[in-house]
């Protein structure tokens, strides 16, 4: 009995640390997927580890393209220490969620908006060091403004943390940010 009430402790106490996406239904600018994706963005964020420490930063530009009812993101990541990768996503949205594919990207991402946030969740194959690993994605992006998204990704195996994502994305009319590395 005593076995079940702490568990049951730490059940509560657990279950409630997690964000509910309802909780941003009211919360404003309101995100539209398709008109917030749509032009040229340029991204800028950092990669941690499961401790926090910091061990990478990245710039990417984002070339997107929108319709009423599908996204294409076109990524090109160029990371602080040389290394370069392309994602090209494609979203559709399917009724209250945006369903979205990359080449990376084990399966399908579910993406739902509630008032100024985008809830993603999606498994993504990463290479370290020659070995593939799949990695749970939690991503929380929330608009800042009608040109600025602010996120997190938190990223997890077999359900312990690995690392997080911080990242800003941000709207532009230059040709690219990543003429400056």
């Amino acid at each position: 009995m005593k076995l079940l009430f702490v568990a049951g402790f730490f059940v509560a106490v657990l279950g409630g640390c997690s964000a509910s996406l309802n909780s941003y239904k009211n919360k404003s600018p309101q995100f539209k997927m398709n008109e917030f994706f749509s032009g040229k963005l340029c991204a800028w964020g950092v990669v941690r580890d499961r401790s926090g420490e910091v061990s990478r930063k990245f710039v990417a530009d984002i070339a997107a393209t929108a319709e009423k009812d599908a996204v294409v993101l076109d990524e090109d990541f160029v990371f602080d220490d040389g290394e370069k990768q392309k994602r090209i996503w494609k979203f559709v949205r399917k009724n209250e969620q945006w369903i979205g594919t990359a080449g990376d990207v084990v399966g399908e991402a579910v993406g739902r908006v509630k008032g100024d946030t985008l809830h993603l969740t999606y498994e993504l194959a990463i290479q370290v060091e020659g070995t593939e690993y799949v990695i749970a994605m939690d991503d929380w992006l929330h608009l800042i403004d009608s040109k600025t998204l602010m996120g997190s990704t938190d990223m997890s195996k077999w359900g312990f943390n690995v690392g997080r994502i911080d990242i800003s994305i941000q709207q532009t009319q230059v040709e690219s940010c990543l003429a400056n590395l």
